[in-house]
């Protein structure tokens, strides 16, 4: 919208009468309210007195021109329809918080009365955020205790894990044989298996991080009861394309020279990560329902000491940005962490 109404306090105080009713096949809910005709007629002068700043008419200097010949310039079906969204935007935001609801997305308005002098009556379909809390037979804790409980193989360095990595350091490293590091070779050889052992378990855990996903993200399916909704599916992929994009970039090429190398257009990579973004969707659904359940927060010790460390190595990085980056991941973490611990 090209015009801001500006808001002089006078609503601030509004309730808005509001029906609202969820439907649950498409995690939306549709609300319905009205705006009374007191605050419509008030809403209708401020959004012409804010056109009137802008209008343009021949021998008026601009600002000047009476709101009547502003009005026929317009027209009244123009006016009101601009003085109905501002009304209704406004509106909308005193609704969501009154009734707590945790919308998402662009909202669907319709208009179902408008006319001068009267009630504004309107409908919004809007996406929500699903509550976990109401899916069907979803127990993240009796699935974290299920995958905890699955035996892991154990980690062990052989004689000849050791032979053949000191093999493969004096392929590429040839100046290492040289070096009188190598002459302690026992010595040498120790560090070596505790690196492969640290490796290994690193290795080890993603694998049972990665088993813990999956079989939390595939007890949200249908009949779970929850549905995801197809806007948080969409930005996903958007942030996936995004990244890739940045990956190329770096790597010098174009992102269209990238996509007619791979003879895919960028709705075609869509496609083949749909499913992957929808379970990043889910597990992010997941992480949050988890963390406010347990009352599970983020060390802000830990966040301000990366915030800090970020700043001192890029000047033009903005805190707030990188603390609520780093709040997720040690969120996140400390998620996985109380999951990992069920027993």
């Amino acid at each position: 919208m090209a015009h801001t109404h500006h808001d002089h306090g006078k609503h601030a105080e509004h309730s808005y009468k509001a029906s609202v009713k969820k439907i649950a096949a498409t995690s939306e809910i549709e609300i319905k309210s009205e705006i009374s005709a007191a605050e419509f007629a008030e809403t209708v002068k401020a959004t012409l007195a804010d056109l009137r700043v802008e209008a343009e008419i021949p021998g008026f200097r601009k600002g000047t021109a009476p709101e009547k010949l502003i009005r026929q310039k317009i027209g009244d079906a123009n006016l009101l329809r601009e003085a109905a969204e501002h009304a209704i935007s406004h509106a909308y935001g005193h609704i969501l918080e009154a009734e707590k609801i945790d919308a998402i997305g662009y909202p669907k308005v319709s208009i179902t009365k408008i006319a001068e002098g009267n009630a504004l009556e309107f409908t919004v379909v809007a996406a929500v955020v699903p509550d976990l809390s109401e899916a069907k037979g979803f127990d993240y804790k009796k699935i974290a205790v299920k995958e905890n409980a699955k035996k892991a193989e154990p980690i062990e360095v052989s004689d000849a894990d050791v032979e053949k990595a000191l093999e493969d350091i004096k392929k590429n490293y040839p100046e290492y044989e040289k070096s009188p590091e190598f002459k302690g070779a026992a010595d040498f050889k120790s560090k070596l298996r505790e690196n492969l052992r640290a490796e290994k378990e690193h290795r080890a855990m993603e694998k049972k991080r990665i088993g813990l996903i999956d079989a939390l993200t595939e007890a949200l399916d249908e009949r779970s009861g929850i549905v995801i909704p197809s806007v948080l599916v969409e930005s996903e992929l958007e942030r996936m394309s995004e990244q890739m994009k940045h990956d190329v970039e770096r790597m010098g090429l174009t992102f269209d020279d990238y996509l007619k190398h791979l003879k895919k257009t960028t709705e075609d990579l869509k496609k083949e990560w749909s499913s992957d973004a929808l379970k990043r969707v889910k597990l992010d659904l997941i992480l949050d329902h988890v963390a406010k359940t347990e009352k599970i927060s983020a060390d802000p010790a830990k966040v301000e000491a990366e915030v800090k460390h970020a700043r001192e190595h890029h000047k033009d990085v903005d805190a707030d940005r990188a603390r609520s980056y780093f709040e997720h991941i040690f969120l996140n973490q400390a998620v996985f962490e109380f999951l990992e611990k069920q027993k």
